[in-house]
């Protein structure tokens, strides 16, 4: 892909200072407003028990944790059942220990000055607890949407930047998982996703040691954070290691992989020794998921077509501003931009994420808001959203690019609000005539209700 010439390019003002700090103003008052902390569900305590299990009892033992929180939390999943490794009698856990290591700056302090000030440690999911794990979470994913918004700045200009950002908090799973949800792995894997994406943008243009070690760094957290993403660290490390035979004599080049490489299997130490813990072998992977008892993984995605567009959270129909985003990609790379070749990377990786969503027998994600399982793709999209935004900088377009934004952030606070208040199960497919409908009449007269005007 060839780019594009600086003569070619939309002159775009310099980001100021003034607003980098009225953009953290806004998400700091987006957190106040929409700030939920909790340690709930099957994924919220996996990541996070790994941090109980070591300050309580300085070991990966969960025994005792998981009953706490089955005696805590009144679930038809029983945390306690789950399969205990008969090579080492522990029981398992099929979550990485990414999010666990991002929070544990704000945790184990939390821990151990309530545990100074009480003399008597907090209970597991206890609500200080609760509330590092949230403010960890919001921290590192604002710090990620930040990441973006000051790399979108360098090709448009504010309204585009603000606006994808927007559509991606607002119009996407990524809010709700990030203020509402936090102790899911979803927004620091935004930031991780976001870190690889910038990394490797960096280390293509000039692939030296030095920046291919950044991009295994950030690969390696990422692949932590959520194994699924082998996807995008598989796709970016391809394309990095092509990059490098492509572009360097052999003795830099060697030194460039060597990095690449080297670097992510340092970082990439604490999960394959957490399985050795675990599961008695370094290289036995997630069990959970390898031994199917964590749903069936199959070679071809037979649930593809459900997980992109059926009533039950397909990312496609449900969040109509992600085939936006693929859409503007495209045109990126129709028209042979800067960015072209970052848009190709996101159309492939959004692709390797669908088959390999497709191939889960649970490619819902369970009692899910839309299909969160596709939140580490959204700062690859983030460019062909941006384009939409700025794509006509007249005053009429500019409105009309406001609108449309608008009615895609409506269309996804409405599905909010049927899946907050079970207007739809969170767990079965609803017709669309059903969802359009409640979309347009009854969370409206929801809402208004609730404001004392019905």
């Amino acid at each position: 892909m060839s780019s594009e010439s600086p003569a070619t390019r939309e002159s775009v003002a310099p980001i100021s200072w003034r607003e980098v700090i009225g953009l953290v103003a806004v998400l700091v008052l987006l957190a106040g407003v929409a700030f939920r902390p909790a340690i709930r569900g099957n994924d919220g305590v996996g990541h996070f028990v790994y941090l109980s299990s070591i300050l309580r009892d300085a070991d990966l033992d969960f025994t005792n944790d998981y009953r706490a929180f089955d005696a805590a939390r009144q679930y038809s999943h029983r945390f306690a059942d789950l399969p205990v490794s008969p090579l080492t009698g522990l029981p398992s856990n099929r979550y990485g220990i990414g999010s666990a290591l991002l929070w544990a700056p704000f945790v184990m302090p939390t821990y151990w000055v309530i545990g100074f000030i009480e003399a008597e440690p907090p209970e597991p999911a206890g609500r200080a607890l609760e509330w590092a794990v949230g403010l960890a979470t919001v921290f590192w994913g604002s710090l990620g949407l930040i990441l973006l918004y000051l790399r979108l700045r360098r090709e448009w200009g504010r309204l585009a930047s603000a606006g994808a950002l927007a559509g991606l908090v607002l119009a996407t799973p990524l809010g709700f998982y990030l203020y509402a949800h936090g102790s899911m792995a979803h927004g620091v894997s935004f930031f991780a996703a976001t870190g690889a994406m910038l990394s490797a943008e960096k280390a293509w243009r000039r692939p030296t040691a030095g920046a291919m070690a950044w991009a295994g760094a950030w690969l390696a957290l990422l692949m932590l954070i959520r194994i699924q993403d082998v996807t995008w660290a598989a796709l970016i490390g391809a394309w990095l290691v092509w990059t490098a035979l492509r572009k360097l004599d052999p003795e830099p080049c060697f030194a460039a992989l060597g990095a690449l490489a080297g670097v992510f299997a340092l970082l990439f130490v604490p999960q394959v020794a957490v399985w050795e813990l675990l599961y008695g072998s370094w290289l036995s992977g997630p069990t959970p998921y390898l031994d199917g008892s964590a749903g069936q993984l199959t070679p071809w995605p037979r649930h593809l077509l459900e997980a992109l567009v059926s009533e039950r959270g397909g990312v496609l129909a449900w969040h109509p501003i992600i085939p936006v985003g693929l859409v503007g990609l495209l045109v990126l790379i129709l028209k042979r931009t800067r960015l072209a070749v970052m848009a190709v990377l996101g159309v492939i990786g959004f692709g390797l994420t669908a088959w390999l969503v497709g191939c889960w027998s649970i490619w819902w994600a369970g009692a899910s808001f839309g299909n969160r399982l596709f939140i580490s793709c959204l700062p690859f999209l983030a460019p062909g959203i941006a384009w939409w935004m700025g794509r006509d900088r007249s005053p009429a377009g500019r409105r009309a690019a406001l609108a449309v934004l608008a009615c895609l952030i409506v269309w996804n606070m409405g599905l909010l609000v049927q899946y907050a208040t079970e207007m739809v199960p969170r767990e079965e497919a609803v017709p669309w005539s059903q969802v359009i409908r409640q979309n347009v009449i009854d969370v409206p007269r929801y809402l208004l209700g609730k404001l004392g005007l019905v």
